[in-house]
Parts: structure tokens; sequence; C-alpha cells
């Protein structure tokens, strides 16, 4: 009956009837429910029985992990960071300390209901908003040219959701969606003829366009004001101070530091919880002993009082201290608990995705779900998620190797953010998601094996030098993919040059 019912639909909009401009639509809603009856003629090519609309859901296959730890996280951080109940956030600082703890808060008196429902109506306006405006921009160029509407909109448009902060206001939504579809993909033709990642796309006009709504104070809840009124309330009647005070700066945001802050300033500040277990150790205790005599403090180092501690990182040089100005001391005091896995900063809660961020980006696990799927169909290329792996990891290596064996007294005096962990950099942040599922988008990503691996490798370099180098900039993903999007043409041409070079050069022995 279905589908009687769609061929005669169909059969309204043949050419000469009055409904024929209206064609792709009526082809959209066929296709979606049955296999497409003839072949692509035009990019992007599938040699295989599964068509373009069975490869796309196999991607939002792939997705959902991401999609159920976007709902849980963001509905979870709203919960807590909207309550204006300070007990609450302690309650639940206390208990993700621990995987057991965390769960423990979760499902306290029912609370995973109200998770749920938080998580829920941040994130499914936003992809309903998402494929609607979308659409209406693939379905108007589709009847205007008279081709087919292409299913490239149903991953482009979760894609997007996901990668946007929860506080994004629903017009602006609708507006990014709507400009990124139509200059990154429409103006060159549609699905196939895209240069750059389309979701990416959309998402980098608005960081560009509207950037008080894409960083900052947007990660946490639907409603930045009613967030931040939230916060100083819990802040207010706690009593807390500058240093332990709430905050919902994200740990992408405290790892951006001034270079100022060095690696010394940050050791000095950690070993006051875990004691002679830093890097840095005997420059501190050098600097201590100088400022301990010259202040007559009678202090114990790793034993420092707040205040003592503060002054002694923030006094001059020629007095004993490390020279750290005081303006800077809060930043290089959070850096610290990122740097060592202090209170809420484990690598458990990065890797789960325990953490403020885009609302589908937070979870590595659920990413790493996401890429077996993808690999183990082969629509993703393992060769470009193991390429940007690479170049990311081994890019933080050799600047935390740098930094701690070269230079004064060990290091100590390089600034804070070379000396990261580099397996740290593969947690904090979108890194996994754009590994995933950002880089490896077939149409604008290389097409040989060999350039994949360059082309991973490129976009992987690219993102921690970024990260650790721009202080205007604390997240450099988005902007690595895109600019490897710009060389992939590039680099397919040279490794194409380089292949056919080779099989001559064995030809011609």
């Amino acid at each position: 009956m279905l589908r009687r019912l769609l061929d005669y639909q169909l059969s309204l909009t043949e050419k000469g009837k009055v409904f024929h401009k209206m064609r792709p639509l009526i082809e959209a809603a066929d296709t979606f429910l049955y296999e497409a009856p003839i072949n692509t003629k035009k990019g992007p090519h599938i040699r295989d029985a599964v068509d373009l609309k069975r490869w796309m859901i196999i991607v939002i296959f792939a997705l959902i992990p991401c999609l159920l730890a976007a709902i849980w996280n963001t509905g979870l951080q709203n919960f807590v960071y909207t309550s204006g109940d300070y007990k609450l956030m302690n309650e639940y600082l206390l208990g993700a300390n621990s995987l057991q703890g965390y769960f423990d808060f979760a499902f306290k008196d029912s609370r995973f209901l109200t998770i749920i429902k938080n998580g829920l109506v941040a994130l499914v306006p936003i992809i309903i908003i998402s494929y609607a405006v979308g659409g209406l921009c693939e379905a108007l160029f589709a009847v205007v040219r008279g081709h087919e509407i292409s299913e490239g909109l149903l991953v482009t448009g979760i894609l997007y959701a996901l990668i946007l902060p929860p506080t994004i206001p629903y017009w602006m939504a609708a507006v990014g969606v709507a400009v990124g579809v139509i200059l990154s993909k429409e103006v060159f033709g549609g699905s196939g003829m895209n240069i750059v990642n389309p979701a990416l796309a959309c998402r980098a006009f608005l960081f560009f366009t509207f950037p008080g709504r894409m960083s900052g104070d947007v990660w946490v809840g639907t409603n930045s004001t009613v967030t931040r009124e939230s916060l100083l309330k819990m802040n207010h009647d706690a009593q807390t101070g500058t240093l332990d005070g709430y905050s919902q700066a994200t740990h992408l945001a405290r790892f951006n530091v001034t270079p100022e802050i060095k690696r010394i300033h940050v050791d000095a500040i950690a070993s006051n919880d875990i004691g002679a277990n830093v890097g840095t150790f005997p420059a501190i205790e050098k600097q201590f002993q100088h400022w301990n005599q010259a202040g007559n403090h009678q202090a114990a180092l790793t034993e420092l009082q707040p205040d003592q501690l503060r002054q002694f990182v923030t006094s001059p040089l020629n007095e004993g201290g490390l020279g750290l100005a005081s303006g800077n001391y809060e930043d290089a005091y959070h850096f610290a608990s990122l740097d060592y896995g202090l209170g809420h900063n484990g690598d458990w809660n990065f890797f789960l995705g325990d953490k403020l961020g885009s609302m589908g980006e937070t979870s590595v696990l659920a990413c790493i779900l996401g890429a077996i799927l993808l690999i183990w169909t082969g629509v993703g290329s393992w060769r470009t998620m193991v390429g940007m792996t690479l170049g990311a990891f081994i890019t933080a290596f050799l600047f935390e190797m740098g930094a701690r064996f070269f230079g004064a007294e060990g290091g100590a005096w390089n600034p804070a953010a070379f000396t990261f962990p580099a397996y740290k950099h593969l947690l904090l942040g979108g890194l996994a998601f754009g590994i995933v599922f950002m880089a490896t988008d077939p149409v604008s990503s290389p097409s040989r094996k060999l350039a994949r691996w360059i082309y991973g490798a490129l976009a992987g370099i690219v993102a921690i030098i970024i990260r650790i180098i721009n202080p205007a900039y604390p997240e450099g993903v988005m902007l690595a993919i895109l600019m490897a999007n710009v060389f992939a043409p590039l680099i397919d041409y040279y490794v194409v040059h380089y292949e056919r070079n080779r099989s001559l050069r064995r030809v011609r022995v």
C-alpha cells in the first residue's frame, strides 16, 4: 500500500505534470523509505551494495553512543550547575572522584529521570532545528536545480547539533546550519562536491560571527544567565574564595594559560598536595630555602598554608620566590589541578565524559565505540583516525619532552602548557570526536591510502600546535581539520604522482 501511494505521488511529478518541480521532495521521501532504484552518477561514489543512504545511516548508528552521552552529561551538568544548591554541587564533586560515587549520585532519589529530561530538552530541539532548516535549504536548491535531495544532511544535521554548546540560541543554530550548508556545500554543487566538512563549516561560521555565544561560559544548562546566577548563589552561600569557588570554566579554558605561567609555578602549587613527586622539586626546594630564610617564614615546603603558598609563588625571584605575577596565580592553581589530576580532574572523568564542553564531544569512550563501528563497516578510514591520533600525540609528546629536559634547571622555567602530559591532550576538548567523525568525512578527505596517513597526521599536528601555542584559541581541532580539508586534494595529487613514479621505476627495473 505504501509503495503504491509513493508511486502515485511520483506519477504526479513526471515531466510535463503540474507538480514536476516538486519531484525532488517526493523522491526524498521515497528514497528515505526504499532503496534508490538507480545508481549514483556523480560523487560521492560507493563501490558497494550499500548505497549512499545506507552509508549515512551507518554513521548515524556510530553516533548513537555520542548521542546518549550528550543527553546524559548535558542533563547531569544542567541538574547540578543550575540548582543553586552548593550542597548538591559538593555532593556531585565529591562523588565524581570515583566511578561508583558518580553513579551513586546520579541514581540517588531517581535523579537520573531529571537528568535525562534535562538532556533531552537541551539536545533534541537543536537536532530538530538543524534537520528542519538544513533540510529546507537542501530542498530549495534541489527544486531549483531539478536534482534529487541528497542524504548528506542525515549526518551533517546531527553532527552539527553535537558540536554546539547547550546554551546556543535556537535562531542562531538555525542561521548557522543554513549559512554553513549553503556556503560550504550547495554553492559547490551539493553533496559530494563540498571542499570542507559541512558541519565544521557551520560551526566555524557561528564561532567567528558570534564568538560570545560559542566560547566562554556557554557550556552548562540552556540559559547562560540562569547558570551564572545559580553559581553566584552557590559561591555566596558556601562563602567560597577565588581558588575554591564554583566555576563553569571548561578544562580547555583552564589549560589555556599565559606563557608567563611556568612549569615551576605549577609544580610548586601541586607539591602542596602530592609532596615531592613533581619534576622540578629540586629547583623549587632551592628557591624555597632562600625565600624561607629571607622572610623568616618558618614554613615547611609541601605543607604551606594557602596564603603562604601564594606568597611563595608570587614573591620576586630576588627574594627567593618564584616570580609569578599575582594576577596569574589563580590560573596557575587551576592548571596545576588539571595537570596532576587533582580533585574533579581525573583521567576517568575525561575519558567517560564527565566534563563540560560541546554536547556530543565530551565522551572519549563514546567516540571509540563509534570508531569501532565505522572501521568494522569500512565507512570510516582507520588510516585517517590513526594518523591524526599519532600526529596529535607525537606533537604533544615532543612539546612535553622538549620542555621537560631542555632549559634552565631541567626545564623548570619553560611554559607550563608545553609540559602538559601528551596523553591528556587526547582526552581534552573535541579531539577524539574530531578524529572519528570529522576528519574521516569521505568527501573532504583524501582517497589514497598514503594520503590519508599524511592528511590525518597534518590535522593532528596543527590541532596541538594551535592548542598549545595560541593563547587566544584554546581548541585547535576545528581549524586544523578545516585546513587539512583544503589541502586534501593537493595531498592526493602528490601521492598519486609518487605512486605512479614508483610504479614506473619498478617497470624499468
